[in-house]
């Protein structure tokens, strides 16, 4: 079992990865900016980082520090380079002078693609600042022996006050409120138990280079809405199809093909993941 410190350890995806890797008992550290985390810093600073990092003296980093709020990070590029750049620059950097080999896994997004899809690790296409900024951070990450994972994740939230998309469709579905959802928008996210045993996986085998890690076929953000109520046995009633460009209250320009082929990845791991449709009703038994 590895020694492992965790970055942004108390966000969306931290809280149900964490008690995972302790579950299957490796040494798990938190670092974050919250009284919750064993290294409560912030990670824009290098001193601060390194300083944590020597204490901690990990085997393994997963980094999951980001400003993932793409509108956001239109708005306020310095932010999101402070957040998707700069601290991973301070671990890469670290790395680079531990007293042991130090593997970094690096947690990327599905935005750096559009056009048809689904797209291989090299078709990129840029069309907002937090692409832009997450695949900056992967160039840095590229210094060092890491794994990069561009990835996209549902399912229900352990982060108190941070609800997920599942978790505002299901409530939606439930209250029967008007909800629009996007025709033209395609993906192929997996539930975030899928993606924590992917990344345990990664730490246990620390492949090199950069992978997509999504559902092997994926649909439309309407369909799998319809396909997630279906699953749950709701009603359908308060759906809308729409179109993306419809939605005026969007800063920032989203893809609307984000689908990736993750063939690499099972290839490397010699597994195969699942199909969306096989994820829904997976996510289905998380809110019963």
């Amino acid at each position: 079992m590895a020694k492992v410190l965790v970055t942004g350890a108390t966000g969306l995806l931290g809280c149900s990865l964490v008690p995972l890797l302790q579950e299957r008992d490796h040494q798990v550290a938190c670092m974050g900016h919250t009284h919750a985390s064993d290294y409560n810093l912030d990670l824009t600073s290098y001193e601060q980082t390194a300083r944590a990092l020597d204490q901690a003296n990990p085997e393994v980093i997963v980094n999951l520090t980001a400003l993932t709020n793409v509108d956001r990070c239109e708005t306020h590029p310095q932010e999101a380079y402070l957040l998707n750049v700069k601290t991973v620059e301070n671990l890469c950097a670290w790395i680079k002078t531990a007293s042991q080999a130090c593997h970094l896994i690096q947690i990327s997004t599905d935005q750096v693609y559009d056009g048809p899809g689904p797209h291989a690790e090299g078709e990129l296409t840029i069309r907002n600042y937090y692409a832009m900024s997450k695949l900056a951070g992967e160039f840095v990450v590229g210094t060092v022996p890491a794994t990069i994972l561009r990835t996209n994740f549902v399912g229900r939230s352990q982060r108190e006050g941070r609800a997920s998309l599942t978790d505002w469709l299901h409530g939606a579905l439930r209250d029967r409120s008007s909800v629009n959802v996007f025709d033209d928008v395609m993906f192929s996210p997996v539930a975030i138990s899928t993606l924590c045993d992917c990344i345990e996986r990664c730490i246990a085998e620390r492949p090199f280079g950069v992978f997509n890690l999504g559902s092997r076929d994926g649909m439309s953000k309407a369909d799998f809405a319809f396909a997630f109520a279906a699953a749950l046995g709701l009603e359908t009633t308060n759906l809308k199809r729409v179109n993306s460009r419809s939605n005026s209250t969007l800063v920032a320009h989203r893809p609307t093909d984000m689908r990736m082929n993750s063939g690499r990845y099972e290839a490397c791991m010699g597994i195969r993941l699942p199909s969306l449709i096989d994820e829904v009703s997976r996510l289905a038994d998380e809110y019963v």
